[in-house]
């Protein structure tokens, strides 16, 4: 296991640690989960994208993202209704299986596995997550839950989003046919070399094992659905896009990746099901946790 995967876990134990022993609390997972969306990250877009050429299909990343979310939020919405689960506990199972943890996992440990190249793809997919986070996600959980939310209030956040300005301003620059200059990339490093660590230790501050104890069995039933058949969507969306090599294995894994940290978030603003929220999001990041020291020989055999 490389040694970036290796710290990114001891920092993750590190801060849920201090996060069991009251040592820090959610609201410090949620001022530090900020400052790597609005800061760190967009520095390690535009650093990481600048070098890697961009393919004539990369069109199909964000394709992907859709081919996976959108069957898996029908399906979650059918596996709820036969379990007849009271409203605001259906909208919050369809929030937490349908999101992916990009930022704050399958980035670090993408760049841990593949470098540059494959964190593009990982960006790239993450485009047409996040827009289908925003947009569809956000919408069902306003329309399960107890809180009124306008879309002008949506769009807002939508549009406000600081890596979804880093990412359009790098693919302008690339499509161009130019790259940034190399003073504002030295300017970028250090902040891009907190992300990885900032994300794994806001990942630890957001396990909340009392939540899981209380919904176990949902609970462990909606990662099933977020991871599993998040892999056998992933496996049929890079069959269908005809993926090889990276893309291929970056889309299988991104799609088996934990339920959305930021899920938690958009549950507790919609009066949502929180606590079902939450443990889905503990019990599903402490699984792709223990799964990482495999994550190396499994991304080779995605690759082939």
């Amino acid at each position: 296991m490389p040694l970036s995967l290796q710290i990114f876990i001891a920092i993750f134990v590190i801060g849920a640690f201090l996060r069991s022993r009251a040592i820090l609390s959610k609201n410090h997972a949620e001022r530090l989960a900020r400052v790597v969306f609005s800061v760190s990250l967009p520095a390690t877009i535009l650093v990481s994208l600048d070098p890697v050429p961009l393919a004539p299909t990369v069109w199909k990343i964000p394709l992907a993202a859709c081919l996976i979310t959108l069957p898996m939020v029908v399906c979650a919405w059918f596996l709820a209704h036969s379990l007849q689960l009271p409203r605001k506990t259906q909208g919050g199972f369809l929030l937490a299986t349908g999101s992916i943890n990009s930022v704050y996992f399958a980035f670090p440990v993408i760049l841990a596995t593949f470098g540059n190249e494959g964190l593009t793809q990982a960006v790239l997919f993450d485009l047409g997550q996040t827009t289908l986070t925003l947009t569809i996600l956000y919408g069902v959980a306003v329309w399960h839950g107890a809180h009124a939310v306008t879309a002008k209030s949506a769009a807002v956040r939508f549009l406000s989003s600081p890596p979804l300005w880093a990412l359009t301003c790098i693919l302008t620059v690339k499509l161009s046919g130019y790259h940034l200059p190399p003073w504002l990339l030295e300017m970028l490093r250090p902040l891009h070399f907190t992300t990885t660590p900032l994300a794994s230790l806001a990942l630890g501050l957001s396990i909340s094992f009392s939540a899981v104890l209380r919904s176990v069995r949902l609970a462990t039933l909606g990662v099933a659905v977020r991871m599993g058949g998040g892999l056998l969507l992933g496996f049929a969306a890079v069959f269908l896009l005809e993926f090889t090599g990276v893309e291929r294995a970056v889309v299988m894994l991104i799609a088996a990746m934990p339920s959305a940290v930021n899920s938690v978030i958009f549950a507790a603003e919609t009066g949502l099901d929180e606590e079902l929220v939450a443990s889905i999001v503990t019990l599903s990041i402490c699984l792709g946790v223990v799964m990482l020291p495999w994550l190396p020989e499994l991304a080779t055999l995605l690759m082939e």
